[in-house]
């Protein structure tokens, strides 16, 4: 396939990588990339408060990739680029655990009895039920950490984040974050602690982290698809499809009056918008209910302003217990000092929520006064030390794998097979957790698929799309 033009619905990294690649192959085509929003970047964007900076969630520049590591190196300067030791803890029965949690600081908190019960769930698990075969999360994290460490730490954090019982949850969320191998591990250096001169696994210590945010990401991506000559319109919001003959015409945008036509389109579009708005022109009874059952989590964000240096030492603070509203919080000025003024800090409390709950019905205020509320009493910050809450709602933040999700998005992508020319990418157009390397990649692939194509761009693609069944997150 050569197209002489192209769309590229979405400007997130997944949509400014795929138009990157297409200028790149195809330098004859007239690429545009339509964003919905005010700004480019999606969830890599950067969240202005006033004098603080914040990321949608932190956003460390790490992959596996040799793709992204090929990459790298052109959209990040060295002088960028930050070196952060990594911080981290977690609140567990009103103790501050460090995190990743280390067996020593469990065994001394917990007391060997506890913890001996803890490291033979973990080894009882170990002789039943492989993580492999796991039907449900719940018993994918059970083989993998032992009822003990499941029962205590897992899952009520899990039914916290994912405002769903562990027991409908699919096992890929488990398989995409966890080696099954850390309890035992974990077990291992109770068993056998180390010398005292032995250094600890170095891998979590430290991340590299872009100064000013994972925006500056974004504005490289820009800047590189600005240079090969093409183009990044914002506020072109997409309200429907054109489709005739298997292929899709042109789109409609919000406001204009006549339809974008082009060879060839890439969209970021949740996928589920996306099967809406083609189902207008194009209806198909099992997309239209395979969509209608997947569902994507939204997340509340509650920025403090502080009147202090910093409120903790920490990167990350992780809490799973039920009892607070929030789940994790971040301290962008940890990561990066030029985040926040000198002598004031903003951390961010996050709080995830299904669309249909009172939580996400509420304000975005509200909530991030509850946040705020819940804060004062784990005694963070002092009252008098608060200078403002900052809040923020994003819709699209996390899919949700229930046990039927997989099988909504193989329908879901047979439909969208029948449109040659369209290609669904993206985390929110694969409806795929990943991180922000990931995101790229499938970016990349996706116009690579196109190109390369010479009859069904489409369903070569959604065929294609065990390759990238390897990844896993980081956090």
């Amino acid at each position: 396939m050569r197209p002489e033009s192209a769309l590229i619905l979405g400007g997130g990294v997944a949509g400014l990588a795929a138009a990157y690649r297409l200028l790149q192959l195809a330098p004859q085509c007239k690429v545009t990339v339509l964003e919905a929003t005010p700004r480019t970047g999606g969830l890599a964007s950067s969240w202005k408060c006033e004098d603080f900076t914040a990321d949608l969630g932190p956003h460390r520049v790490y992959t596996e990739l040799p793709e992204i590591k090929a990459l790298l190196p052109e959209l990040i300067a060295s002088e960028q680029a930050m070196t952060v030791t990594r911080r981290s803890e977690l609140l567990l029965d009103g103790h501050f655990y460090r995190y990743p949690v280390r067996a020593t600081e469990l065994l001394r908190v917990m007391g060997p009895r506890r913890m001996a019960a803890l490291g033979w769930s973990a080894v009882a698990a170990k002789t039943s039920a492989p993580f492999k075969n796991a039907t449900t999360y719940e018993e994918a994290m059970t083989a993998a950490f032992g009822k003990g460490a499941y029962r205590l730490i897992l899952e009520p954090y899990t039914r916290k984040v994912w405002k769903t019982p562990p027991t409908e949850l699919h096992p890929e969320i488990a398989r995409v974050r966890v080696s099954a191998g850390g309890a035992m591990r974990m077990l291992k250096s109770i068993l056998s602690p180390r010398s005292k001169g032995q250094a600890a696994p170095s891998a979590l210590s430290s991340f590299t982290y872009i100064r000013g945010g994972a925006e500056g990401l974004v504005l490289s991506l820009q800047r590189k698809v600005r240079e090969l000559g093409g183009v990044i319109e914002t506020d072109r919001e997409v309200v429907g499809f054109e489709t005739t003959n298997g292929s899709v015409r042109a789109v409609h945008i919000k406001g204009e009056p006549e339809p974008r036509t082009a060879d060839l389109f890439i969209s970021t579009i949740p996928i589920t918008d996306l099967v809406r708005q083609l189902s207008e022109c194009h209806p198909q009874d099992t997309a239209i209910r395979a969509a209608g059952g997947l569902q994507y989590l939204g997340l509340v964000l509650a920025g403090i302003a502080l009147r202090r240096e910093v409120m903790t030492p920490n990167c990350w603070l992780y809490f799973p217990g039920e009892e607070l509203i929030f789940n994790r919080a971040y301290e962008p000025r940890n990561f990066d000092p030029s985040m926040a003024p000198p002598g004031r800090t903003m951390p961010v409390f996050e709080v995830t929520a299904r669309w249909n709950d009172p939580l996400w019905q509420a304000s975005a205020d509200d909530t991030a006064k509850a946040m705020l509320a819940d804060a004062l009493k784990l005694k963070l910050f002092r009252e008098d030390e608060v200078e403002g809450v900052f809040a923020l709602k994003v819709k699209h933040a996390y899919p949700l794998y229930t046990l039927d999700y997989q099988q909504r998005l193989a329908d879901i992508n047979d439909y969208l097979s029948d449109f040659d020319n369209l290609l669904s990418t993206g985390r929110q157009g694969l409806f795929n957790h990943n991180n922000m390397d990931h995101s790229m990649l499938v970016g990349m692939r996706a116009a690579e698929t196109a190109l390369a194509s010479k009859d069904n761009a489409a369903r070569e693609w959604y065929e294609s799309l065990d390759q990238f069944s390897h990844f896993r997150i980081v956090d």
